[in-house]
């Protein structure tokens, strides 16, 4: 994601807190999904938009959305994940951890809050990955907020642990955004402003419930639209 404005730091007991939290089933959704039914009838049930969407086998969930933050200007240097993971057009499950990257200079404390004493005592990402990869099991795709970034970060994390990497596609909700609302400038701010959804921003844990958010209001038109041209990310937007 490209570099915003300073935030706070966050205690290492706020952290630890948000990193081992784990709700199962319906969990908080924004405004705008607790006033009427899921957006679009949600993803996966066939809609009259669905039909004219470009002729492509695709299922759209459930799907699962995924933010990094990083220590350095290394893609390997995940310090926290968080993955949420969208069934029947709902948030099912939600997971953040922290991770211990494998330098101690952290050159984006002043973005994310994250330090290396804080994650000190954490599992490097291979082992943080196993534990939460069967969050992937049976999604569609998965969702990032700038996918070329955090898709080269977990592609580069995976190496470097020597796992494989996943074969789901990504889909870039910036493009989707793009697509969708026409929205210019398009960081995960200016959409979440646009469609009134609440964002603490680099909280890996928010940035990926906002990313879900996104595909949800966009539809699966737009969604299958997406996945079936240029949603798999290449380049940095």
């Amino acid at each position: 994601m490209a570099t915003p404005a300073p935030r706070r730091r966050v205690t290492r007991a706020a952290l630890e807190r948000a990193g081992r939290e784990r709700s199962r089933g319906a969990c908080d959704v924004s405004s705008s999904d607790r006033e009427g039914p899921p957006a679009a009838g949600l993803l996966g049930a066939e809609t009259r938009s669905a039909r004219s969407a470009p002729r492509a086998s695709v299922h759209l969930d459930p799907f699962v959305a995924i933010d990094f933050e990083t220590a350095d200007f290394g893609r390997d240097s995940a310090c926290a994940v968080a993955l949420v993971r969208v069934e029947g057009g709902r948030v099912r499950e939600r997971v953040h951890r922290l991770i211990r990257p494998p330098r101690r200079e952290f050159r984006f404390t002043h973005i994310h809050g994250i330090t290396w004493p804080i994650v000190a005592a954490e599992p490097g990402f291979g082992g943080v990955w196993a534990e939460i990869a069967p969050l992937l099991e049976g999604a569609a795709f998965l969702a990032a907020h700038n996918a070329a970034f955090d898709s080269s970060v977990l592609r580069a994390c995976c190496a470097a642990a020597g796992l494989p990497m996943t074969s789901l596609p990504f889909l870039c909700t910036v493009r989707l955004a793009r697509a969708t609302w026409h929205l210019y400038p398009t960081k995960l701010p200016d959409v979440c402003r646009h469609l009134g959804l609440d964002l603490d921003h680099h909280d890996a844990a928010s940035d990926a419930n906002a990313c879900a958010q996104i595909v949800l209001s966009a539809g699966p038109h737009r969604v299958t639209a997406q996945l079936g041209g240029t949603a798999v990310a290449r380049r940095r937007p």
